[in-house]
């Protein structure tokens, strides 16, 4: 057994069990391009749908277990296809023994990543190695390979992003998050997944895609103008029509209301100009509004917009050192 079919087989167990790195699940998804890891890991997700109640051992067991099992897996002098069928046993036991182990090993073929984190009150844009552009809104971070692999090409989301896709339709683009992922060949769309939010969204503004979960299993197909939204607890999954350019719109330093309610309108401007906002009147929270403010303009000038509209004002408190606060009260 090579060191390389041993990183293969704790991508798998750690695939299976959730426990991959974003890094991790980059490479997992360039290495599910080759038709033999493809077919190691179907082999092993048909394994643990058959096996039930399986138990998680220590942490300080976990390197014990597998030294166990690959010793005892070496011992044998087996020709290559003996070794081969050998596989699956190793999965049984790394499931009955709960061992969710996942050390470090190099691929044979290393890729080399990088981050780019956008601070809230802050966009960025950049194009990938392939043409891809992407825009990364406020308190946004992408991590993506410098090269991307031969079959695919793979990144990873943690905030909200626009693609635009350049078409190679012998290799897909897939676009990563905890929540769920999408796969495309050539499209435009738009990616939401910030942490703290209770749900992940895409929104199709041209092409096709699939979304898919954490294990690559498609669980939706949007046309252009759709929106799919996942809860990160329950798993719902919503589809509905949108209007796309109040998803795209950011792009271009533009920001669409669509009867939104207050508080929402609130968590985005957080975002978007790095303050703090509070609400004097609760009841505030539940005002909606429609309509178009420019992104470059300054949050007071949003704000004296905002009053316009409603019977609301509002308290503009800098801080030298830390987020300024804006506090909402009741016009009376």
């Amino acid at each position: 057994m090579t060191e390389n079919q041993d990183s293969h087989w704790r991508k798998i167990a750690g695939k299976l069990h959730g426990e991959l790195t974003v890094e991790e699940e980059i490479e997992f998804n360039e290495l599910m391009s080759e038709d033999g890891f493809r077919n190691k890991f179907e082999k092993a997700l048909n394994i643990k749908k058959e096996l039930s109640g399986t138990s998680s051992v220590s942490a300080e067991r976990k390197t014990t277990s597998w030294g166990k099992v690959k010793t005892g897996i070496r011992s044998y002098k087996l020709r290559w296809i003996k070794v081969a069928m050998k596989y699956a046993a190793i999965v049984v036991v790394a499931f009955v023994a709960g061992n969710l182990f996942r050390s470090p090993s190099p691929l044979v073929q290393a890729q080399h990543f990088s981050e780019i984190h956008v601070p809230f009150g802050q966009m960025s844009q950049l194009t990938l190695s392939d043409g891809t552009k992407v825009w990364l809104n406020s308190g946004t971070t992408l991590r993506y390979p410098d090269r991307f692999g031969e079959n695919s090409r793979s990144v990873s989301v943690i905030g909200e992003a626009y693609f635009k896709v350049v078409k190679m339709p012998d290799k897909p683009f897939t676009v990563n998050s905890n929540n769920l992922k999408v796969e495309v060949l050539g499209t435009s769309f738009n990616f939401s997944a910030y942490q703290e939010d209770t749900y992940t969204s895409v929104t199709l503004v041209e092409g096709k895609v699939a979304v898919q979960d954490s294990l690559g299993k498609t669980i939706a197909q949007l046309h252009p103008g759709q929106m799919v939204t996942k809860n990160k607890y329950s798993n719902v999954l919503n589809i509905k029509e949108v209007k796309t350019t109040s998803y795209s719109a950011w792009t271009e330093g533009k920001i669409f209301f669509d009867d939104e309610r207050l508080d929402q309108i609130a968590f985005k401007l957080e975002r978007w100009f790095n303050v703090e906002i509070s609400f004097a009147d609760l009841q505030l929270k539940s005002k909606r509004f429609t309509g178009t403010i420019l992104k470059n303009k300054p949050v007071d000038q949003i704000m004296q917009a905002l009053e316009l509209l409603s019977p609301i004002k509002f308290q503009h408190q800098i801080k030298i050192n830390g987020k300024d606060k804006i506090t909402i009260y009741k016009r009376t």
